[in-house]
């Protein structure tokens, strides 16, 4: 059960990493949508949050290269730590239902 608790809250990082390097690849360009250029500022704010202010000097490219493999990271960690079922050997006798026949005709 933690196994899943843990690869459930690594997913929701990735994803969330990812949602905040699409806006920052979308603000690299001119007439990107509202919504990207919002996760390109919360982007901006949570980057400032961590880092300080001279966050927002770090070349862009390099941020949002950045953040695309921080969130690949998290999800291939999320999908390496979901739990799985476990495989089971097939017996050669689970299904050996064999009927003799008795030479009637």
């Amino acid at each position: 059960m933690l196994r899943g608790v843990l690869a459930a809250l690594l997913a929701l990082l990735g994803l969330g990493l990812a949602a905040l390097c699409v806006g920052r690849f979308a603000a690299l360009g001119a007439g990107a949508p509202l919504w990207l250029e919002t996760f390109s500022a919360a982007e901006l704010l949570a980057g400032q949050l961590l880092f300080g202010a001279e966050y927002a000097g770090w070349d862009e490219f390099a941020r949002a290269l950045g953040l695309a493999v921080l969130g690949s990271v998290g999800l291939g960690t999320a999908a390496w730590a979901w739990p799985r079922r476990r495989q089971r050997r097939a017996s050669p006798y689970a299904f050996s239902y064999q009927v003799e026949e008795t030479g009637v005709n």
